[in-house]
Order: C-alpha cells, then sequence, then structure tokens
C-alpha cells in the first residue's frame, strides 16, 4: 500500500486499486432483528374526548441489515450497510452507506446518524423496550396531539432521549461524511460533517429544517480493568441556523457505564439548544444485573424542555416527560431472548403565566412481554 501512496501517476493509484479488487471477492452477508412485544396499556389523557387507548396491542421492530464487503490484499475494507426496514409506516431504507476500514481508521459516507449520536453510551435495559427513545409510543401516546411535540419533542431530543442530534429528529440520518479514529489506549474520536438533514439525494434546506454545515464530534473510552469494565462518552454538535437572526442550535451530551461481575450502572445527560423553541434536557439513568441466560434491569429517564406545538399560543410553555421501566429478560439461545416489563409514563405540561391554565397531561402504564431475534 505504501508503494501505491508514494506513486505520483492518479492512473497507476486507479490501476492498482483495480488489480487489488480483482483479486479479492467480495463476502456479501446479511443479518437484522425483529423485535416484537405484547403489551396492555392503559392511559389517561386530559382534555381528550372520544379517544380510548387502553387495551392489548402489538409493537413490530425489524430491519433486515445488508453488509456486503470486500477486503483488498493491503487490508484495506470497503463495504456497504443498507437497512431495510421491515414496517412501512416510515422511511423504507432506515440508513444507507458505504464505509472504508483501514489501520487509519473508519470512514463511512451516506445516510447515518451522527459520529456523536453512535458514540453514546447511556443506561442499560434488557427488555428489548427502551425508554430512553419513542419506542412505548405504540402503547401510550406521547407524540403529537396531547403529546410532547412529535419528532421535535421526544425522537432524537433531550427531552425524550440522551441519544440525540443536532436539531432533533430532522436531523435524523442525515447523508453525513464520517470519520472515526483507530482506538488508542481505549480512547476512540469521531467526527461528521453534513451540509443539510437531508436523508436522500435531491432534498435540499427547502425540504427540511432551516440547518446548514452541521458538524458533530464525539470522544469515548472503554477499557477493563481488574474485573470492572468502563465506557464513558461525550460528544458535541452545531449547525448554522439559515433563518436570518436565528440563533445556532447545538447540542451536548455525556454518558458512562461501569459494570463489575455482571452489574451495570449507567448514566448519561443530553442537551439541545435549538433557539428557544426546541431547547431541551434529560436525564437517562438505570442498573441492569445479568448472569447467564437471565438479566434484571431497572431503567429511568427525566428530561424537559419547552413545548413546541403551544409555544406560540402560550409563551410560557413548559414540558416534562417521565418514564421508569423495570423488567427482565431470559436467553433461549444465540440471538433469541424474551423479556418480560412493567413501565409507568408520565407527560405534564405547564403553560406558566404567559399562557393558558391547565394542558394536555398524559399519564400511563405498560404490561408487556417480548420476543427479540437477532441474527
Amino acid at each position: 500500500m505504501k508503494k501505491v501512496l508514494l506513486g505520483t501517476s492518479a492512473i497507476a493509484l486507479a490501476g492498482a486499486f483495480s488489480t487489488q479488487a480483482s483479486a479479492a471477492e467480495w463476502d456479501v452477508s446479511f443479518g437484522g432483528f425483529m423485535n416484537q412485544h405484547v403489551a396492555y396499556a392503559s392511559t389517561d389523557i386530559d382534555n381528550a374526548v372520544g379517544e380510548d387507548f387502553d387495551g392489548v396491542d402489538v409493537h413490530n421492530n425489524s430491519e433486515i441489515i445488508f453488509t456486503p464487503s470486500i477486503t483488498l490484499d493491503n487490508g484495506l475494507q470497503f463495504g456497504v450497510n443498507i437497512q431495510l426496514e421491515g414496517n412501512t409506516s416510515g422511511d423504507q431504507i432506515d440508513e444507507s452507506y458505504a464505509f472504508i476500514d483501514g489501520s487509519f481508521g473508519e470512514v463511512l459516507l451516506g445516510s447515518e446518524n451522527s459520529a456523536g449520536y453512535k458514540m453514546t453510551y447511556a443506561a442499560p435495559n434488557v427488555t428489548g423496550m427502551p425508554i430512553n427513545s419513542g419506542s412505548t409510543s405504540t402503547f401510550v401516546p406521547i407524540f403529537g396531539g396531547a403529546g410532547v411535540g412529535g419528532a421535535s419533542g421526544l425522537f432524537r431530543a433531550a427531552k425524550g432521549s440522551s441519544f440525540i442530534e443536532v436539531g432533533g429528529g430532522v436531523n435524523n440520518d442525515a447523508m453525513r461524511i464520517t470519520y472515526f479514529s483507530p482506538r488508542f489506549a481505549g480512547v476512540q474520536v469521531g467526527a461528521s460533517y453534513a451540509r443539510d438533514p437531508g436523508q436522500g439525494n435531491g432534498q435540499a434546506n427547502l425540504n427540511n429544517a432551516p440547518l446548514g454545515d452541521i458538524f458533530d464530534v464525539g470522544v469515548n473510552y472503554v477499557n477493563s480493568f481488574g474485573g470492572f469494565d468502563v465506557a464513558v462518552s461525550g460528544r458535541w454538535g452545531i449547525a448554522n441556523n439559515d433563518i436570518p437572526g436565528g440563533d445556532n442550535p447545538e447540542a451536548f451530551a455525556f454518558g458512562a457505564n461501569l459494570g463489575f461481575s455482571g452489574v451495570t450502572v449507567g448514566y448519561a445527560f443530553a442537551e439541545n439548544n435549538d433557539s428557544g423553541t426546541a431547547d431541551s434536557q434529560g436525564h437517562s439513568a438505570g442498573i441492569s444485573y445479568e448472569t447467564g441466560p437471565w438479566g434484571v434491569s431497572a431503567t429511568y429517564y427525566l428530561g424537559d424542555g419547552v413545548d413546541v406545538e403551544n409555544v406560540v399560543l402560550n409563551p410560557g410553555a413548559d414540558e416534562t416527560y417521565q418514564a421508569v421501566m423495570v423488567g427482565g429478560s431470559y436467553a433461549l439461545a444465540q440471538g433469541v431472548s424474551t423479556s418480560l416489563y412493567g413501565a409507568y409514563i408520565e407527560v405534564d405540561e405547564d403553560f406558566g403565566d404567559g399562557g393558558a391554565a391547565g394542558g394536555d397531561d398524559i399519564e400511563g402504564f405498560i404490561i408487556g412481554t417480548g420476543l427479540n431475534l437477532s441474527f
């Protein structure tokens, strides 16, 4: 490879890659997961008329992930990652990117979460039904309407998750250039750049949020000391606000996992600063214990921020999201596990001094079981 890099001709360089690629063969592989959960939920929503969300429902989260790759004689690996959704209610292809992996680290090109997002650690949960995301909205209607402001409320924003993006859900899986360094003494660094939040070709700023030049950096540290496992992460991101006079949105987060003898304790803090209309912060905390095929966990999330839906009519609007889950899991075989859990969820709206009294508060609980498959 050194001889190739020292060559002075671009034609010679292209020929060198071509020759090495022809001597190698593609490894065309795939994997994926399917989580099927059945749960009973009961929900109480203030000011809701003619809506009943009590009863048994089914949650399905599944993907087929195609990962063909080829390794050249010099050790340089080229590959593809395409994630096909098992449901059609959203984007059919979740993420789609190419990667180049070598001694220099890894480069990702395409639709994917930011480096900071991918390097984040948070509280453990063994159930396959996380509360550190919008997954529980299948059973309790915490999105939209009386809920917490849709994509900018929970999804990829600190009010509902410590796995955040700059600008929240509008910046999910943007077309990015991402680099991850090799891990040295337990430390790895990553950085991402996206021109705009568009997920596919032809989706420029006019079709998305007014964000541009989205930068993300992340760092994490992973190591073990005499039976103690340590994982710590931190990230920061910023973007240009293309609306004249608007503040540039930022995202901060840090997290940690400490493990010993099957016990893992985790905590994460995240914050979105989005020009005052979607500012939020959140805390994720939890503990798990795993021994043999068994696992148990207790997880808590507390998020607070501006009520995006009501901030215009009610300038003092504030909103708090809380969720707690206790559950267990049992591994039947490699990639096959079952889980049982209970969760309590609460959304509290406060319109403050500048708005109307009351709000669309939500209170719900879930008792569920899941079949979690990965292959």
